[in-house]
């Protein structure tokens, strides 16, 4: 490259030089400049004129190469996050499908009629996840429909063992979140509470007032979770959530994870955008 480089720069510059010396000598004879441009000196203004527009043209040139590739490459990195966010959707939804038909299947045997109306909350949980689960985000009031949904089914199906309160705030259809992103919080809430003697959930949900959710889920620990190893670390659910959010919510989120004896605690909050777009 650099041979040719030269090789260019110097008939260019021979070219050159001879036709400005043929013009100013035979056809412009009014500017003696012939002898000039025939000289040494000529010929190095012809050479530092030619490196000058060849290194503007090579750098507008490299120029657009890179803009190019720069917009390949985030092209690249966007279908990567997407591909990645559709597979963390696809570990939840199994996992959680599993658990909400193990549930119906228990209470069918218990008390028909109870079964009856989780299967009824169950279809409409069914129907968020295929429906509105691909989209990139929903009403954040039909998340917390869903989370209802989902909590009656395992307050039904644990009966007197599980103490449940929970407050959403209502009318929030002007914000959007990604789908199924707090689920997994009280999923794991209820899974990692279980115990024999009984346990208590309390999901507390806000907006304050720079349009940040607010969502805490606690629970009791029973002590053999407390020897089992930390609970942040098992399952899907709790590792899929950082990651999602580390992806759609990059520095406009915090989580944090605490836990003692007795509580488990996970305090999430996410700066949420007003009236996004829908993208399924």
């Amino acid at each position: 490259y650099v041979v040719l480089l030269i090789l260019t720069v110097t008939i260019v510059t021979i070219i050159t030089s001879y036709y400005l010396s043929f013009y100013f000598k035979y056809i412009n004879i009014y500017l003696p400049t012939s002898d000039f441009f025939g000289s040494i000196p000529g010929k190095i203004a012809i050479v530092t004129e030619v490196i000058l527009s060849l290194g503007l043209s090579m750098t507008l040139f490299l120029t657009d190469e890179w803009y190019r590739k720069d917009q390949s490459m985030k092209e690249i990195e966007q279908k990567q996050l997407e591909t990645e966010l559709n597979l963390l959707k696809n570990q939840i939804n199994p996992h959680f499908l599993f658990n909400s038909l193990n549930s119906i299947y228990i209470m069918l045997d218990k008390n028909l009629k109870s079964g009856k109306k989780m299967l009824l909350q169950f279809s409409e949980i069914l129907s968020h996840q295929l429906y509105e689960a691909n989209k990139k985000s929903i009403e954040l009031e039909r998340e917390f429909e869903n989370l209802t949904n989902y909590i009656d089914i395992e307050r039904v199906r644990h009966e007197d063992l599980v103490m449940v309160k929970y407050s959403f705030p209502d009318h929030q259809e002007k914000f959007t979140i990604s789908p199924m992103l707090l689920l997994p919080l009280v999923e794991n809430a209820f899974k990692h509470g279980q115990s024999s003697k009984g346990y208590r959930i309390h999901i507390e949900s806000t907006i304050e007032y720079n349009n940040t959710l607010n969502f805490k889920v606690e629970n009791t620990v029973s002590k053999e979770s407390v020897k089992k190893s930390s609970i942040e670390n098992k399952g899907i659910g709790l590792a899929n959530v950082k990651r999602r959010l580390e992806l759609i919510y990059p520095n406009r989120h915090l989580l944090n994870i605490e836990r003692n004896n007795s509580m488990f605690i996970v305090h999430l909050k996410i700066q949420l955008n007003e009236n996004e777009m829908f993208n399924s």
